[in-house]
């Protein structure tokens, strides 16, 4: 049967964040298609030719494209990193849309991957996607605690990683807080990193090359680090990543003047906190 008969799946998202999903989906499978590109992932690909989806309406954004690249590429390592040196390792990816960092990572197999996004995501990803053995779904909103309950019930001795991947900056940061505190509360010892923008970058997000298309905003924006670990004395700054200090070629020349901007080089970032026992 050729390509172009076979029906596409049209997805059923109503939440206004959750859209955005499509963004870093498309990001990655242009990447993909970059000989030498800054990650592979073959399995987004196939993912866009599947969904009934506008997704032309992102084809304009240069920068989110390479943004999502690098994102993707260093949220990848850590995690691989923290599979190989932890004896029960578990990846809660929270917020993951259509993520396929399981497919991605050669070692997904030796770790216990949990994937927490609303039902309708949810649901779009069991058709998608179906789970592996060592691969979870839970269908819940990431402002709950329920789940992160039932998480450290299920693994008493299990070693947890958190990656909140492009979700954070929509929600008010009284909620940012409240997901950060819980996660510190419930999962002492644990990693949580995720990317932030800064209340510039917030300020401005109706000019974003991709978000002005979605009906989204940015809500919270970050300009110091350290502020996370006022929220709670058991979490400490590990380290950050300004994603313009890194793939300067592919930044080019508007990119090179941007990061001689500190308003600009800060606007937009990847961040480590460590959860001390």
């Amino acid at each position: 049967m050729k390509e172009s008969l076979i029906p596409k799946i049209r997805p059923q998202i109503s939440n206004e964040i959750a859209e955005t999903l499509f963004i870093t989906l498309y990001m990655r499978s242009e990447e993909t298609k970059n000989p030498g590109g800054i990650i592979s992932d073959p399995t987004a690909e196939d993912l866009v030719s599947k969904i009934d989806y506008d997704f032309s309406k992102f084809s304009k954004g240069k920068m989110s494209g390479i943004g999502t690249s690098i994102r993707v590429r260093h949220f990848d390592t850590k995690v691989s990193g923290f599979i190989e040196k932890h004896q029960h390792p578990v990846v809660v990816l929270i917020g993951c849309g259509l993520d396929t960092r399981y497919q991605r990572l050669s070692n997904s197999k030796k770790a216990v991957f949990y994937e927490l996004d609303l039902p309708e995501v949810i649901k779009l990803r069991q058709i998608l996607l179906p789970a592996k053995s060592n691969q979870k779904y839970i269908s819940a909103s990431m402002l709950e605690s329920e789940w992160m309950e039932i998480l450290a019930d299920n693994h008493p001795q299990g070693n947890f990683i958190f990656v909140i991947e492009g979700v954070l900056m929509y929600f008010s940061k009284s909620q940012v807080k409240s997901v950060i505190c819980n996660l510190a509360s419930h999962f002492p010892g644990s990693e949580i990193h995720f990317d932030a923008v800064s209340q510039w970058a917030c300020k401005h997000s109706k000019w974003h090359d991709t978000i002005k298309h979605v009906k989204a905003d940015f809500v919270w924006g970050l300009n110091d680090v350290s502020e996370i670990e006022c929220w709670n004395s058991n979490i400490k700054h590990r380290d950050t990543l300004y994603y313009m200090d890194v793939e300067k070629k592919r930044w080019g020349m508007k990119g090179h003047f941007m990061s001689l901007i500190p308003t600009f080089r800060k606007s937009s970032c990847i961040l480590h906190y460590d959860v001390v026992s």
